[in-house]
């Protein structure tokens, strides 16, 4: 009789600590099954980026457009933050285009997808307008992940343009790193996005993983007590700060220029130019408002490093510290460490004037080949 009180007693308290504990598991899958997707986000990034289900082939969800209002991401939900309406599409592969077509290829990071910037705002659709040619985000994303895609080698684009943000320069990786997973991933994501049903479960499963409303509340207590640091001066808020601007070595600048020229010789082997276009830290052309007021000499002396390999650069930083300095444009938002819409057209622009010489002097070189032959 004893035992069999003790067995009620044990199945009482299991029911109590089932009952206790099932809101915290049924409350991600509301989350994910019920609510709108940015019922706790303050990005689209975060709504539709992949977080955990990394079968799927790109970074974000496939087949999205969204249209929401945005915080940068360096201040969000502070007297600092500057709202922007923004809209975004992401195509069957889970990149931010509007369609596949890529006849121009820009591999980079989160610059290149165009965080808080609205689509037609993004370096793709702006480049895209300005050269005639369909242009693809392929972003964010390496030249591994490019190099072991499969639609990409059936379908090459004419021309591949690498970008980075200043501080990720130095970890590019060279080529042949991790590819064997890039490969994979692409096999995976094949499968998952020829069924809608298997793309939802992928989907439904990542945003259950999120817990979107635990880390907004936890963000929420650290900004309350003081615990979330913050970089910044004179109400421009920075990423890495006085760290952005630190010296290299020749070594260190010779090494980020091998994996660069390697990217160079792996495109080559498949018969496809490369370019390479650096993006200045927001700490690069706002130099004079941190402590130190001190101006970088990284990008300038990589620059050269690459031009002597032969190496082809468009070089940003000389453009963007002119309309910053004499004609007063701001090119990131105060919020946030990413290009802002005048940025963009900046190197857009650069962009298209070294891509359109390029056909030009490819068109010249076939038609003298032309006249040889003839």
């Amino acid at each position: 009789m004893a035992h069999e009180t003790n067995n009620n007693e044990v199945k009482r308290l299991l029911r109590k600590l089932a009952l206790l504990v099932l809101p915290f598991v049924l409350w991600p899958i509301i989350e994910a099954v019920v609510l709108p997707m940015d019922t706790f986000t303050f990005r689209v990034w975060e709504t539709i980026s992949v977080k955990s289900v990394r079968l799927l082939s790109g970074p974000f969800y496939p087949n999205m457009h969204l249209r929401m209002e945005e915080e940068g991401e360096l201040a969000p939900r502070t007297p600092y933050a500057e709202k922007k309406q923004v809209e975004w599409y992401t195509d069957p592969y889970g990149y931010r285009n509007r369609d596949t077509q890529a006849e121009v290829l820009l591999i980079g990071d989160s610059n290149i997808t165009g965080a808080k910037l609205s689509q037609e705002e993004t370096l793709a659709e702006v480049l895209e307008g300005e050269l005639g040619k369909e242009v693809y985000s392929f972003a964010p994303a390496t030249v591994n992940r490019f190099l072991g895609t499969r639609r990409f080698e059936e379908n090459p684009p004419e021309m591949v343009v690498v970008s980075s943000i200043e501080r990720r320069i130095p970890e590019l990786p060279a080529v042949g790193a991790t590819g064997i997973g890039n490969k994979l991933r692409d096999r995976t994501g094949a499968i998952i996005n020829s069924s809608k049903v298997l793309t939802w479960l992928a989907v439904t499963a990542d945003r259950i993983s999120k817990l979107a409303l635990y880390h907004r509340t936890l963000a929420n207590i650290e900004r309350k007590f003081g615990k979330k640091q913050y970089i910044q001066y004179q109400n421009e808020f920075f990423m890495e700060g006085e760290y952005a601007n630190r010296s290299f070595t020749d070594e260190e600048i010779k090494q980020i220029a091998d994996v660069l020229e390697g990217y160079k010789h792996a495109l080559a082997e498949r018969g496809i130019p490369f370019v390479f276009m650096p993006i200045p830290n927001k700490e690069n052309i706002y130099h004079q408002l941190l402590p130190s007021a001190r101006k970088p000499d990284f990008l300038p002396r990589l620059v050269a490093e690459l031009q002597s390999r032969n190496v082809t650069v468009v070089d940003t930083q000389g453009t963007f510290e002119h309309l910053y300095q004499n004609e007063k444009k701001k090119l990131y938002p105060a919020d946030d460490g990413h290009w802002n819409n005048i940025a963009v057209a900046a190197a857009a622009s650069l962009l298209a004037q070294h891509l359109q010489q390029a056909d030009d002097s490819t068109e010249l070189n076939t038609r003298h080949l032309v006249k040889q032959l003839d």
